[in-house]
């Protein structure tokens, strides 16, 4: 793990590390058993627990700018704090309810908080690290986020192979701790202080720490990079309905692909995200992912014609090119969220940047079904197109959005305080 440098050298990242690995541990118990858990323990419906899930992320995407507000009022890691235990406490709540309005009630508070959480990490990120550590400290906590859910799943294993409802209330309860685990050392991580608009750097013209919507260069990046955050729907929706109904490869081929963009991602993430540290090789990540992204949907589109163990051996090429895809995408991805947007207002700024994928998430399942699950290998070739597009396009506008900023302003020294935070005053 050492040689890999899996682990930020900053104190205050490599405390955030563990606690995001604690917390993905949790997320991928529940990830694991709660379809199981809400249908066979709390005794709803299929139908019922997608409504109630899908009402729940509608309303945390929502409220995920207005919590970035408050993150950059209030500071960020108080209310990240908050967010995740809020977590804890809807996790508990899930194992209690006993009525589809309750599970409604509790599923929006826990969207609220989840989306608030995604929105807010960068913005966490920002607080506790120096500039020159932000891309690959983000890089290094999407790796320990892979490894967390990887094992979270496989300490979910138990409970399902018990097939009980104590099983897979255990599930879920023990998400809940986790989440408090996390926010305990998370509380206890020395973050900066809202930085002041007077010492930041200023925003772009037109562009408001109220509404980052007003900023045409940095919404053109999030929208662009959102379609490039297509793959992550692709491999988890996607792949296994065209697996199981449009090829013979084996149903097990579903785990070596999900082995293989693992590995790849712990192995090779950090790397490629400490190319992407200027504004120019951060656009060449994009438009590369977007390449590499076209390739692997023309890999998949192949499939169909081949017998099992040809199809298995495409699909763990496709796994390949698709993985170097999704790298250089989230390379592109940190550069961007961090160094478009005004110090001053990373919470909203982050959380806008963070909304084009949730969205992008949210309508991939519908738009993947018509496009390529109904369309076979011309689907994928559209895909294709879409995502070459989408990588071309995030090069562009991110160089459109850089060339907006403003020259920057006084440098904001840290002050160490009192109270161990430290404070930002501008240098004269």
């Amino acid at each position: 793990m050492a040689g890999l440098n899996l682990l930020p050298a900053s104190p205050g990242l490599r405390r955030f590390a563990y606690a995001n690995l604690i917390n993905t541990i949790g997320i991928g118990l529940y990830l694991a058993g709660s379809a199981l858990f809400f249908t066979r323990a709390v005794g709803l419906t299929p139908g019922q627990v997608a409504l109630g899930l899908g009402v729940a992320t509608a309303a945390g995407l929502a409220l995920m700018m207005p919590l970035g507000r408050l993150a950059d009022r209030y500071g960020v890691k108080n209310v990240y704090v908050v967010l995740l235990v809020v977590q804890a406490a809807a996790m508990a709540a899930f194992t209690v309810v006993d009525s589809y309005a309750l599970f409604i009630c509790v599923a929006i508070v826990s969207g609220v908080a989840e989306g608030g959480v995604s929105g807010t990490a960068g913005a966490f990120i920002h607080a506790i690290s120096e500039p020159e550590e932000r891309v690959v400290g983000r890089a290094q906590l999407r790796t320990s986020t892979n490894i967390g859910l990887g094992v979270g799943s496989l300490l979910a294993a138990g409970a399902l192979v018990a097939g009980t409802a104590a099983g897979y209330t255990v599930l879920i309860a023990g998400n809940s701790l986790l989440f408090a685990a996390a926010a305990v050392l998370v509380a206890r991580i020395p973050a900066a202080a809202p930085t002041p608009k007077t010492a930041a750097r200023p925003e772009p013209s037109g562009a408001s720490v109220f509404s980052p919507l007003r900023d045409p260069g940095y919404m053109a990046v999030t929208f662009t990079n959102a379609l490039l955050s297509l793959h992550v729907t692709v491999l988890a929706f996607a792949t296994p309905l065209w697996v199981a109904n449009h090829t013979q490869a084996p149903e097990w081929s579903l785990s070596a692909v999900l082995l293989v963009n693992t590995a790849l991602v712990v192995l090779f993430q950090i790397r490629l995200s400490r190319r992407a540290d200027t504004v120019s090789s951060a656009a060449r990540s994009s438009r590369r992912a977007g390449l590499a992204l076209a390739a692997s949907c023309g890999v998949m589109a192949l499939t169909p014609h081949l017998p099992a163990w040809g199809a298995l051996a495409v699909l763990i090429v496709w796994a390949g090119v698709l993985t170097l895809g999704e790298l250089l995408q989230s390379s592109g991805e940190f550069y961007f969220s961090f160094n478009l947007a005004p110090d001053h207002a990373q919470g909203v700024y982050q959380s806008a940047f963070a909304l084009g994928p949730g969205v992008v998430r949210a309508l991939a399942p519908g738009a993947l079904t018509l496009l390529v699950l109904e369309h076979g290998a011309a689907g994928w070739l559209w895909l294709a197109l879409l995502f070459a597009a989408g990588g071309a396009g995030t090069a562009a506008a991110a160089t459109w959005a850089h060339r907006r900023l403003p020259a920057p302003g006084p440098v904001p020294v840290p002050v160490p305080a009192a109270d161990g935070y430290q404070r930002d005053v501008a240098a004269s």
